[in-house]
C-alpha cells in the first residue's frame, strides 16, 4: 500500500495524505488547531488541494477526522473554504464518499458541519461518524 503524506511535517495543527491504493484522502486535525490563525488556515489547506490537484487524477473518499479539532470556523472562512478548497476537489473528482469524524467539541462541530452543508455535496455521500474505525468500515463497505 503506497500511502503518501501531503502535509508539511512542519505542520503542527493536521496531518494529511494520500492512498494511492485506495484513492483516499485523509485529513486528521491535531489539538493544536484551537491555535491556528484564518492566515495559516488558507495557506496550509491551498498546499494540500494543489498537492492533489497536481500529483492525483483519481480521488474516490475523503476521510476527515476532527476528533482533536477545537476550533470554530467563522463563516468568512467557511466561504473561503468552499470557494478555494471544496469546489476545487469536486470539480476536479469522482469523490464517492466522504466520511467525517465528529470533534469532541460542539460549537466546532456545528461550524464545521456548515462549512461542509455550504460545499452542496450531496448528503448520499457524507455521513458523520463518532469513531474513525466507523467511517472507514462505511467508506469502504466492510461489516462490522
Amino acid at each position: 500500500m503506497s500511502i503518501v503524506q501531503l502535509s508539511d511535517e512542519s505542520n503542527k495543527y493536521f496531518s494529511s495524505s494520500y492512498d494511492e491504493e485506495l484513492k483516499l484522502y485523509s485529513l486528521v486535525w491535531h489539538k493544536t488547531s484551537e491555535y491556528m490563525e484564518e492566515h495559516e488556515y488558507k495557506m496550509l489547506m491551498q498546499a494540500d488541494r494543489d498537492a492533489m490537484l497536481k500529483n492525483y487524477d483519481q480521488l474516490s473518499f475523503i476521510l476527515i477526522d476532527l476528533t482533536e479539532r477545537l476550533d470554530t470556523m467563522s463563516p468568512e472562512l467557511q466561504e473561503w473554504s468552499t470557494k478555494n478548497i471544496s469546489s476545487y476537489i469536486f470539480d476536479k473528482y469522482e469523490v464517492l464518499k466522504v466520511a467525517i469524524v465528529n470533534s469532541r467539541d460542539f460549537s466546532t462541530q456545528f461550524s464545521l458541519e456548515q462549512a461542509i452543508e455550504e460545499d452542496n455535496i450531496s448528503e448520499d455521500l457524507t455521513r458523520y461518524f463518532d469513531k474513525k474505525e466507523e467511517a472507514e468500515a462505511w467508506l469502504f463497505n466492510i461489516d462490522k
